[in-house]
């Protein structure tokens, strides 16, 4: 990982919490709202499975961006290993985009439980959000 000056870092860190949070319980809610009132079609099973990785991995983003906040702050006297920084950096930036890029695929599978037409368009919806996500990062081209 290149130098980051920490002030960068726990801006990111600060901003990438709060939407991950928000998105984390996004994406529960819609986990708890399928599982109980969906029928056991093979499209539920996957906005179950997708719900779940988007919760789980946007509350991953949400540990490491406080955690990185924590050890950043000028007041912390906490003794720990330079390389701990990259790791929580990588952490919360994978798990936000991985959390982020399977609560599209959750909103562009939602449509097939009630038609295929409103499935075509969920997932087109979905598809050019995830095109629009890809490109507009700093990971993308």
């Amino acid at each position: 990982m290149q130098k980051l000056d920490p002030d960068y870092v726990i801006a990111v860190a600060e901003q990438l919490s709060f939407v991950s949070a928000f998105l984390g319980g996004v994406s529960i809610t819609i986990l708890v709202t399928i599982v109980v009132f969906a029928n056991p079609q093979k499209s539920v099973s996957w906005i179950v499975g997708a719900s779940a990785l988007a919760a789980c991995s946007l509350l991953i983003a949400v540990v490491a961006a406080w955690r990185l906040i924590i050890l950043l702050n000028p007041a912390t006297n906490v003794a720990f290993d330079p390389s701990i920084l990259s790791v929580l950096w990588a952490s919360m930036l994978l798990g936000y985009g991985v959390g982020f890029l399977a609560l599209l695929a959750c909103i562009g599978l939602s449509g097939w439980i009630r038609s295929k037409k409103t499935g075509w368009i969920t997932t087109s919806m979905a598809v050019v959000s995830v095109l629009f996500f890809v490109i507009a990062t700093p990971f993308g081209l």
